[in-house]
C-alpha cells in the first residue's frame, strides 16, 4: 500500500497521522460533557477564583461550567455583536465600568441583558448590598447588572519616608492641608534642576485621577436625571485645583503613567512618589509588585474637600450581566450568586485580591479583620470596609465613554492655557472648555433621552395598559 500511494511514503506518513490526531480530537470531545453555562470575565483575579469556586456548584447542582477569559475591549465587542447578530451569548459575562450605557441603547426589547430588578429585590439583595454599587448598572430605572466590588479609595504612601520627613499623616485632614504638606516635601533633592520627590500622583490630563477627585465631592459626569454634570460650579472649581497641582510652579504631583504600570511601581519604590491612589483592588498590586517595600507602606483615608466631608471616593467597578438568551436562566441566577454573594468564597477572595464584595455581611468576616504586614499591619479589609458605605453614586450613560474623552479633552486644553496665562482669566476658560465639552454630549444624551421617552410614550399608549 505505502508504494501505491502515489505522492509518496512521507506525505502518506503525515495524512496518516492526521487522520488519527482528528478521530482522537473528536473522541474526547464527544466523551467532554458540553458545558451547561458559560462565565465570560476580562479579569485574570476574577477568572482565577471563579475557576477555583465553580466546582463546588457543579456538585451541588450537578451541571458544568465553563468559565472563560477575555480581553475586556475584546469581551465587550464580542459580547455586542453576538448580541446584534442574535448568536450565541455567555449566560453570565462581566462588563466594566461605564460599558453598561453601551449595551442599553435603543429600545429596552433590544437589551442583550435581562432585566434583574425583580430578583434582586426577591432575594432582598438591595438591603443586603451597598445601594449605591446598583447605581452604575441601572438603565431606564432598572438594574442590568449584579455589582461585583464597591472600590472605595485610600491613599498608600511610603510611611518609613513619611515619618523621616517628621508628617503627621492624621493632620492632613482636608486637600488645602494636604497642598500645603505637598508643597514642602516636593523637591529637587540633588540641586541638578529636576523634581527628584513628589508628593502626590495625578494624571496629567484627567483621566481616572481626576474623575476619582470629582467624584469624592459628590459629582459625576452625568446626574441621576443623565444630564452632564460636570460643568457646574464644583467641576469648574475641581479643574482650577487640579491644574495647580499639576502644572506650574508650585505642583506637587508626577504623573506615573499606566495605573498599574512599572513605571509606576519603580516611581513608588524609587520614592519618587509619596502618596498614590489606592481603592482596594490597587492595594494588592501594590502588594504584589513591589515586594521590598512590605513594612514600609500604610494606608489612610482621602483628605476631604472641606473639613467633616468624605473621606473616601471609588475607582473602578465590574457588573455581571445574566443574557436574555440563556438556555438556562434560573440556574444562570444561582450561578450569579453564588460567584459573587457566597460567604464561603469571599473572605478567601478578598485575601486573594484585597476587594471588597459589595455584600455588607460578609465585611465581618475573620478574613476581613486580619493584619496586613505589607501595609505596616494595618487590618486592610476592615479599614476599605469602614469606608464603603460612603461611596459616591456613579451614574451610567450611553455616551459616558465619550464624557470621559471631552472631560479629558477639556482639562488638557485648560492646562495648555493655564502654562501661558496663569491665573488671569483660568476660571472663565475653565467653564467654556467644560461647557463646550458638554454641549457635544447634550446632542448625544438628549437624543437616547428622546428614543427612551418615546419607548416609554408608546408603551404607555398601547391597548389594555
Amino acid at each position: 500500500m505505502l508504494d501505491r500511494f502515489p505522492y509518496g511514503k512521507a506525505p502518506l506518513a503525515l495524512l496518516v497521522i492526521a487522520v488519527l490526531s482528528s478521530l482522537a480530537f473528536a473522541m474526547r470531545h464527544r466523551r467532554t460533557r458540553p458545558a451547561d453555562l458559560v462565565v465570560a470575565t476580562f479579569s485574570a483575579q476574577h477568572y482565577a477564583a471563579y475557576v477555583a469556586a465553580v466546582p463546588e456548584f457543579e456538585r451541588r447542582h450537578r451541571v458544568k461550567v465553563d468559565v472563560q477569559r477575555y480581553d475586556f475591549q475584546s469581551l465587550e465587542a464580542r459580547l455586542q455583536a453576538a448580541i446584534v447578530a442574535n448568536t450565541d451569548v455567555p449566560d453570565l459575562a462581566e462588563i466594566s465600568e461605564g460599558s453598561l450605557g453601551f449595551f442599553t441603547r435603543g429600545p429596552v426589547e433590544d437589551f442583550g441583558f435581562s432585566d434583574l430588578t425583580d430578583r434582586i429585590h426577591a432575594e432582598g439583595l438591595d438591603h443586603r448590598v451597598v445601594e449605591s454599587r446598583f447605581v452604575p448598572w441601572m438603565a431606564r430605572g432598572r438594574v442590568y447588572a449584579l455589582p461585583h466590588d464597591v472600590h472605595p479609595v485610600m491613599l498608600a504612601y511610603r510611611r518609613d519616608l513619611i515619618e523621616e520627613l517628621g508628617i503627621d499623616v492624621s493632620k492632613l485632614e482636608t486637600w488645602d492641608d494636604f497642598v500645603a504638606m505637598g508643597q514642602k516635601v516636593t523637591a529637587d533633592l540633588d540641586g541638578d534642576g529636576a523634581i527628584d520627590r513628589y508628593a502626590l500622583e495625578l494624571q496629567r490630563n484627567g483621566n481616572w485621577s481626576f474623575w476619582t477627585l470629582l467624584r469624592q465631592q459628590g459629582v459625576d459626569l452625568f446626574d441621576a436625571n443623565g444630564q452632564v454634570a460636570f460643568n457646574g460650579p464644583v467641576g469648574v472649581e475641581t479643574v482650577m485645583w487640579y491644574l495647580r497641582q499639576t502644572r506650574g510652579p508650585q505642583r506637587i504631583s508626577f504623573d506615573a503613567g499606566l495605573n498599574a504600570g512599572q513605571p509606576f511601581f519603580r516611581a513608588l519604590m524609587d520614592g519618587l512618589l509619596l502618596f498614590v491612589f489606592c481603592p482596594d483592588w490597587r492595594s494588592y498590586q501594590i502588594q504584589t509588585n513591589a515586594e521590598k517595600l512590605k513594612g514600609k507602606m500604610a494606608l489612610m483615608p482621602l483628605p476631604a474637600w472641606r473639613k467633616g466631608g468624605r473621606r473616601t471616593s471609588t475607582w473602578g467597578m465590574t457588573g455581571l450581566t445574566l443574557s436574555k438568551t440563556s438556555k438556562h436562566p434560573e440556574l444562570a441566577w444561582e450561578l450569579a450568586k453564588f460567584l459573587y454573594f457566597n460567604p464561603a468564597d469571599l473572605g478567601a477572595r478578598f485575601l486573594a485580591t484585597n476587594i471588597i464584595p459589595p455584600l455588607k455581611e460578609a465585611w465581618n468576616m475573620p478574613e476581613f479583620q486580619q493584619p496586613n504586614e505589607f501595609y505596616s499591619g494595618q487590618r486592610v479589609g476592615a479599614e476599605y470596609a469602614r469606608l464603603a458605605p460612603d461611596t459616591p453614586v456613579v451614574y451610567a450613560s450611553p455616551v459616558y465613554k465619550s464624557a470621559q474623552s471631552k472631560l479629558d479633552q477639556a482639562i488638557t486644553r485648560s492646562g495648555i492655557y493655564y502654562e501661558q496665562y496663569g491665573e488671569q482669566g483660568l476660571r472663565e476658560k475653565v467653564q467654556a472648555e467644560l461647557d463646550r465639552a458638554a454641549a457635544y454630549l447634550k446632542v448625544w444624551s438628549d437624543r437616547h433621552g428622546r428614543l427612551a421617552e418615546a419607548e416609554v410614550a408608546a408603551a404607555e399608549s398601547e391597548p389594555g395598559e
